[in-house]
């Protein structure tokens, strides 16, 4: 009997996707994370941020277990507990992502003219793509390491209460979005600048440039609103709702937080109704829930950076 003629399948198609091989042979993620990972520095970075969230965590429910005027064993003020306990370590997370993201990446191609090698390094066989994604992802990979080693401090929540999975995977993807955004950040002010100093202060002061003008524009935005809801009519006051809406996913804590409010009261995680008020009629406007908007915003901004630091890379210096 004969058998039936089988073509053997190609090796193509049986292989993984080739992203994280051809990630683990850039030269430069390599060189950058050994070069972080070698030292004392980054464990001490590493042990002190776990104890400052333990800490935080420790602060925070001893503070609610004197405060509350029932039992600690109350389910109510354990569900509270958690709540507070979760919403503190997320919040805590985004600072440090705030403060260390620009810090990793301002220094990516400043340093190497400081140190007179990039020239030496561009007339390599390493292209200009390379080189941005090698100085970015070895950035990135040490910040999620900083947030995975902190998903047990978080899980401490669940033995409270209070809180979801849903939350606990928003959370993260906020994270580990903002993670590449502020690593972008620092990288494109690396980009077009000479030296390392100036690209830091020009990072965090974009960053603290954004959060208090964006925050205090959507504080002045949210009570002109209410003001105004009484009289207005009501196209103007969906306008305005819809902008306060956009305004408030530019920031991650005013995404986070908002998000967290819709999702407690209405159990909105993807769609949430915002009630409107105006001078011929009372409706609903159904809108994404801002940690939609903050998460695409984000990702977008971090494209756009990460492709102008690839042209600023790529031009002749002059």
């Amino acid at each position: 009997m004969e058998e039936p003629l089988t073509s053997p399948i190609p090796k193509k198609v049986l292989a993984p996707p080739n992203v994280f091989r051809r990630a683990a042979e850039n030269p430069v993620i390599l060189k950058e994370l050994r070069g972080r990972m070698r030292g004392r520095r980054a464990f001490i970075v590493l042990t002190a941020y776990l104890v400052l969230l333990g800490l935080l965590v420790c602060t925070v429910y001893g503070f609610i277990a004197q405060q509350s005027s029932t039992s600690p064993s109350d389910p109510s003020t354990r569900q509270l507990a958690g709540k507070v306990v979760f919403s503190s370590v997320i919040l805590f997370e985004f600072l440090l992502i705030g403060f260390i993201g620009p810090a990793l990446t301002a220094g990516a191609i400043t340093s190497e003219r400081e140190h007179q090698t990039y020239d030496l390094l561009r007339t390599t066989l390493l292209s200009a793509r390379s080189l941005v994604f090698g100085k970015l992802s070895s950035a990135c990979m040490y910040l999620l390491l900083l947030i995975l080693t902190a998903v047990p401090i978080e899980a401490l929540a669940f033995l409270l209460g209070g809180i979801g999975l849903e939350e606990l995977l928003v959370s993260g993807l906020m994270l580990v979005v903002d993670t590449l955004f502020f690593c972008a950040l620092g990288l494109f002010c690396s980009s077009f600048t000479k030296r390392t100093l100036t690209a830091t202060v020009t990072s965090y002061a974009i960053i603290l440039l954004s959060v208090l003008v964006l925050g205090i524009a959507t504080f002045l935005l949210v009570a002109f609103t209410s003001y105004y809801s009484s009289s207005g009519s009501s196209w103007s006051i969906t306008f305005l709702t819809g902008t306060m809406w956009l305004m408030s996913a530019t920031n991650p804590f005013s995404a986070a937080i908002v998000s967290e409010i819709f999702l407690i009261q209405d159990q909105a995680l993807f769609l949430v109704k915002v009630p409107l008020s105006g001078q011929t009629l009372i409706s609903t406007l159904y809108l994404p829930s801002p940690w939609i908007l903050h998460v695409g915003l984000y990702l977008v901004l971090t494209a756009l950076m990460v492709l102008i630091s690839i042209l600023f890379v790529r031009r002749p210096d002059r």
